[in-house]
């Protein structure tokens, strides 16, 4: 491997871990880098599994410290919110083939509703009745669906803004640092 790559997987890795890192602070409802973490893992690693697997693990990690700290990281929807962070993964792999402003302003919003969605109708059509129990109850008709859709609403609008920020911040970074921050290249 050479050094450019070393020092490539070493920028994203770190980049990573900060956004990791931010997650474990005190924040609003969903104000959280998540869905920046996944869209720059798909973005920037070259093997399909690590596309995946890398942004996961930053995820799960920084889900078992919240787990151990607070004992919020773990809970009865964290099954769905893995499915719509691997949705996302996936939406990413298409949309971030080549990284450009309008692409990433994209994949962030389609990121962002898709996961609102998701989670939103796993809340108002929960599978258990522990889940009812602990979560809250919607009623399975229209009323309840439109319910549980506008309880998320600031959850929503928080992870918008987030997601936009957490985003940029991250592969603005990664775009600041390749370009003017140190060299890439085998001529030091």
């Amino acid at each position: 491997m050479q050094k450019s790559e070393i020092k490539n997987i070493l920028l994203v890795l770190g980049l990573l871990s900060i956004a990791t890192i931010s997650r474990l602070v005190d924040h609003p409802g969903n104000f959280t880098p998540m869905v920046g973490i996944m869209l720059f893992g798909v973005a920037y690693f070259q093997k399909n599994i690590f596309r995946f697997l890398v942004p996961i693990s930053f995820i799960l990690f920084s889900d078992i410290v919240l787990e151990l700290k607070t004992g919020q990281g773990f809970h009865e929807l964290l099954p769905v919110v893995y499915l719509a962070y691997a949705l996302i993964g996936v939406s990413a792999y298409f949309l971030l083939k080549k990284v450009s402003l309008v692409n990433l302003g994209l994949a962030s919003l389609i990121s962002t509703t898709l996961f609102f969605l998701i989670t939103n109708f796993a809340l108002f059509y929960p599978a258990s009745a522990e889940v009812n129990a602990t979560l809250g109850y919607y009623p399975h008709n229209m009323q309840g669906i439109i319910a549980s859709y506008s309880a998320g609403i600031p959850f929503f609008k928080n992870m918008l803004v987030g997601d936009l920020m957490f985003t940029g911040f991250i592969f603005g970074t990664y775009h600041l640092v390749r370009n003017f921050g140190f060299s890439f290249s085998k001529n030091y």
